[in-house]
Formats: structure tokens, C-alpha cells, sequence
């Protein structure tokens, strides 16, 4: 498939690519980065900012539809803090064995 290769070719999360929507480089990216920096351990929305770069606006975007395709979610852990997390859902991150 087409965007198998290019998903690997570029080095892009396999979840990053969400078929209902037009995926452009920059939002795989910007997915991408989200899905990569929460893999191991949740983060707060503000770590996860500092840690990808992202400008506030285009991370609320980009969690939102990761949210709603129910690729991460949200779990709170006070009255108004909360992190995010993968589901677990999706296709499975590619190993390459050489």
C-alpha cells in the first residue's frame, strides 16, 4: 500500500495517518511527534509541548483528533490537571529487523 511505504519512508508514526481526514506532511509530523513522545510514559499537556515543539494551538488540534479516532486519551489526575496517553488501539509501532 501507498501509504505504508511513505508512512516508513519518512520516518512517521503508524498511527499518525488517520484515513478520514487529508493528511499533509506537516500534521503526520506533528502527530507523529505526539504519538512518539507519550509511547512510553503519559505526559501532561505542557510537557509534551516543550517536549515536541509544537505551538499550543496546533497541539490542542492534534490531540483532539488523535482523541476523537481514540488513538490517545485524556486521564485526569486532579480537579483540573490531567495527562495524556496512548489507548493502545491502532496499528502497532514497526520494527525494523536488520
Amino acid at each position: 500500500m501507498f501509504w505504508e511505504a511513505f508512512l516508513a519512508e519518512e520516518n512517521f508514526h503508524p498511527n499518525a495517518y488517520i484515513p478520514s481526514i487529508r493528511n499533509r506532511k506537516a500534521g503526520l509530523k506533528a502527530r507523529s511527534l505526539i504519538l512518539n513522545s507519550i509511547a512510553k510514559t503519559p505526559l501532561k499537556p505542557r510537557e509534551l509541548r516543550s517536549k515536541t515543539g509544537l505551538s499550543l494551538s496546533s497541539l490542542h488540534y492534534h490531540l483532539k483528533l488523535l482523541e476523537k479516532h481514540r488513538l490517545v486519551r485524556k486521564r485526569k489526575i486532579g480537579k483540573k490537571r490531567f495527562i495524556v496517553e496512548e489507548t493502545g488501539l491502532g496499528q502497532k509501532q514497526i520494527q525494523n529487523f536488520t
